[in-house]
């Protein structure tokens, strides 16, 4: 994470007292989260995140991947994109349908 904290402080060149000075802590505080002497708290991460506008988990280098069923799932619980156009309801049906079909036909 430490690495992660660095890199995304550096790629908006932004100092640790800027970085300090946005999440309402001391200048040390932060410091002390890029060099390991500190473990931020959750709610210090969350603020982090939002700032970065990156998950937890990109924060934190965790590397998960979920499994959505997308037949089992109400299309209004995420969003899919496409050339970063956001995908209608029925679109998503379109598309789950067209795979079922072309999952049928033999190769």
């Amino acid at each position: 994470m430490l690495d992660k904290l660095i890199e995304l402080r550096k790629s908006r060149n932004l100092t640790i007292q800027n970085m300090a000075d946005a999440l309402g802590i001391a200048k040390s505080t932060y410091a002390s989260y890029e060099t390991g002497y500190r473990q931020p708290p959750i709610d210090v991460l969350i603020k982090i995140a939002d700032f970065f506008t990156v998950s937890l988990d990109t924060l934190v280098n965790r590397r998960y991947t979920a499994n959505i069923h997308l037949d089992e799932v109400n299309c209004g619980d995420y969003k899919l994109y496409i050339d970063g156009i956001e995908l209608k309801n029925d679109e998503i049906k379109e598309i789950i349908a067209y795979v079922k079909v072309r999952r049928s036909l033999p190769l």
